[in-house]
C-alpha cells in the first residue's frame, strides 16, 4: 500500500460514497474503484461494504481507517518541519468547530490567518459539539472549537476562546408572549424548537433551565433541528420559539424576522473552548494556528 492509496480510502470512508470521495481527491470513479479494489486484494480483506445506498466500512476496514490517518498525518507533519526548516510554514490542516464558532465566528478568522500564512489550506468541519470532541479524539481534526467541556481528566486540553450569550427568541410577527419580559414558568405554555442532542447550546440551556427548577420534559417540544439555522428558519415560520446564540441572530434581528424575550432573572452564558489531542506532535502549521487563535480571541457575547 502506498500513501496516495491511503488518501483514497480515506476519502471513501468519510464521504461514504465513491463517486464524493473521487470529487474529493480529484480522480475519476473507475480510478478510486480500481485503488480500493488493489488495496483489498493486497490485504487479503473487504475493507468497505458497497452494497447499500452509503458505502460502510467493514472491521477490518475500521482497523485500517485508525491507523491510516495516523499514517496521513505523520506524513503532513514530516512535510512541514522540512518545510519549517527552509523558513516555510506550509501544509494542509483541517479543523471541527459546532454550529456556532463554525458558522458566525472562525471564518473570518480563518481568512486573516489565510493572508497571513497563504502556504497553509484549511478544512473546517462543522458538526455539534459532540462529534468534533470524538473527530479530534480519532485525530480526524487536530484541532476542535466546541461549546461544552469534558470532565477533568480527559485527554483533551481544552483553552478557553470566548463566550457566547443564549438568548429566548420568537417570530418577531407573530409572538408566543404576551410582554417582552417573561417569567421562567411560562417557558413550558409554548411550542419549543430544540436543537439535537449532541449539542453544546442545548447542553447549556438544559442545566441552566435544571437549576432554575424548569427540565428539559417539562418544555412542549414540538421539533428537534440539527442545526442552528434550522432553528431559525423554523422560529421565523412561526413553529415556536428557542433559546439560541446571540451571535447567530444578529441579521435577522436586524431585518426584523426575530425577536428577543428577556427572561426575568436568567441569564444564559456559555464558554466556547479550543480543543486539541494533550499527548500529541504539534506540526508547525497547527502550532501557528493555534498561536492565532489565542491572539485573536473575538470580544465576549455580542450586544444586539
Amino acid at each position: 500500500m502506498d500513501l496516495n492509496q491511503l488518501k483514497i480510502f480515506c476519502a471513501v470512508v468519510e464521504h461514504k460514497s465513491f463517486s464524493r470521495a473521487s470529487e474529493a481527491v480529484f480522480l475519476s470513479q473507475p480510478t478510486v474503484s480500481f485503488q480500493i479494489k488493489s488495496l483489498e486484494d493486497e490485504l487479503g480483506t473487504i475493507l468497505l461494504d458497497r452494497s447499500g445506498r452509503e458505502v460502510t466500512i467493514t472491521r477490518g476496514g475500521k482497523e485500517l481507517y485508525k491507523y491510516a490517518r495516523r499514517i496521513l498525518r505523520l506524513s503532513e507533519e514530516a512535510i512541514q518541519s522540512i518545510e519549517q526548516l527552509k523558513g516555510l510554514i506550509k501544509g494542509e490542516l483541517t479543523i471541527g468547530a459546532s454550529n456556532i464558532p463554525g458558522e458566525y465566528i472562525l471564518p473570518q478568522l480563518l481568512a486573516e490567518f489565510k493572508r497571513m500564512h497563504n502556504g497553509i489550506d484549511i478544512k473546517l468541519i462543522i458538526g455539534d459539539s459532540k462529534d468534533v470532541v470524538e473527530k479530534v479524539l480519532d485525530d480526524e481534526v487536530e484541532i476542535g472549537v466546541v461549546g461544552t467541556k469534558e470532565k477533568e481528566g480527559s485527554r483533551l486540553v481544552y483553552e478557553n476562546f470566548t463566550a457566547d450569550r443564549i438568548v429566548l427568541v420568537c417570530p418577531a410577527k407573530d409572538n408566543w408572549f404576551k410582554h417582552d419580559v417573561i417569567a421562567i414558568e411560562e417557558l413550558k405554555n409554548v411550542p419549543y424548537v430544540l436543537r439535537e442532542g449532541g449539542s453544546g447550546t442545548r447542553s447549556t440551556i438544559r442545566l441552566k433551565l435544571q437549576e432554575m427548577g424548569i427540565k428539559e420534559g417539562d418544555l412542549n417540544i414540538v421539533m428537534m433541528l440539527g442545526s442552528t439555522s434550522a432553528v431559525k428558519k423554523a422560529i421565523e415560520s412561526g413553529a415556536g420559539v428557542s433559546l439560541i446564540s446571540e451571535r447567530s441572530i444578529e441579521n435577522e434581528i436586524k431585518a426584523g424576522s426575530l425577536k428577543k424575550i428577556t427572561i426575568k432573572g436568567a441569564e444564559f452564558i456559555r464558554e466556547f473552548f479550543v480543543i486539541y489531542k494533550r499527548q500529541r506532535f504539534h506540526s508547525p502549521a497547527t502550532k501557528a494556528l493555534l498561536q492565532f487563535l489565542k491572539d485573536n480571541k473575538p470580544e465576549d457575547c455580542i450586544a444586539i
